[in-house]
């Protein structure tokens, strides 16, 4: 066996050194993916990309400074969101759109859950949320999920976002809700649920779309475009007191039940063209001063 010389553990050394360069991570520091604009306090925009087709997220450095958004994209696609994403990072508007994500696991924002203010996770794949996903992202406001392939939503699945004001599950193939999952959003102003599948699968269960009393008492602007829903019924907006704008364009709707608007005190913009409608009577926004 030859000895090891001080020349052979120089080369390990530099190897484990090279090995420990390539490897690709998601940091504001010595990074030559990630292009940041950052002073020494906060790193205002960091935006990596170049990572190629990986099963997942790269691993994070640590970092103290505070990122005010990060965005992930352009040559990268990630199957998967795993445990912990980007342990190590504060972030507070995270962007990871059209990576071709397929599947987020349940502890996925564990780690920059603190300080995440906003997240962007639209044009992916994704098919399924897992119940609780979000049960730690205590202060978002702000939750973008259009454009993946979404087909229902279940209680629990928006567990945590107590303060989300803006939601977008718009373009996806949505058409089973369960009522109860409304319960989890109490803030929520805006609501986009246009292009999804919900005429074909009433609520879930047989059951027809509803937004239950007490759900969504401070939702202003509802978009169910282009679903297939055959009528606006009181299930849809009794339990919207503070709604003001209602899309329900490219339906099949044919007609407006009497009174059903009687409730919607606060109505002030209503679109319901591209329906099958024939005819309005008297009574159609009946109780409706803002119309």
């Amino acid at each position: 066996m030859r000895p090891v010389t001080s020349e052979h553990l120089l080369l390990m050394a530099w190897l484990l050194w090279q090995r420990a360069v390539a490897q690709p991570t998601v940091c504001p520091r010595d990074e030559a993916r990630c292009a940041v604009n950052a002073d020494a306090t906060t790193v205002f925009h960091m935006h990596c990309s170049g990572y190629g087709a990986v099963a997942q997220l790269p691993p994070a450095c640590r970092e103290p400074r505070v990122i005010s958004t990060l965005v992930v994209s352009q040559g990268t696609t990630v199957d998967a969101l795993q445990p912990r994403v980007l342990d190590g990072l504060r972030v507070r508007q995270l962007e990871l759109v059209g990576l071709g994500i397929r599947s987020v696991s349940v502890a996925a924002f564990e780690a920059v859950a603190a300080d995440l203010r906003v997240l962007h996770l639209q044009d992916n794949r994704i098919e399924r949320l897992p119940l609780g996903v979000f049960r730690t992202i205590l202060h978002l406001v702000r939750l973008q999920l259009h454009n993946n392939r979404l087909t229902q939503l279940g209680d629990g699945v928006f567990s945590g976002l107590v303060n989300v004001v803006y939601l977008t599950l718009n373009m996806n193939r949505i058409s089973s809700v369960d009522a109860d999952a409304w319960y989890a959003v109490p803030s929520l102003v805006t609501l986009m649920l246009q292009d999804n599948r919900l005429g074909d699968g009433g609520g879930g269960g047989g059951r027809r779309l509803l937004f239950p009393d007490g759900a969504l008492g401070r939702l202003e602007e509802l978009r169910l475009d282009a679903n297939r829903l055959p009528a606006i019924t009181a299930d849809i907006v009794s339990g919207l007191p503070s709604l003001r704008r209602l899309y329900f364009r490219s339906n099949d709707v044919e007609a407006l039940p009497v009174d059903v608007f009687r409730v919607s005190r606060r109505l002030e913009e209503l679109d319901v063209s591209s329906n099958n409608i024939t005819q309005l009577t008297a009574n159609s926004f009946a109780g409706q001063l803002a119309l």
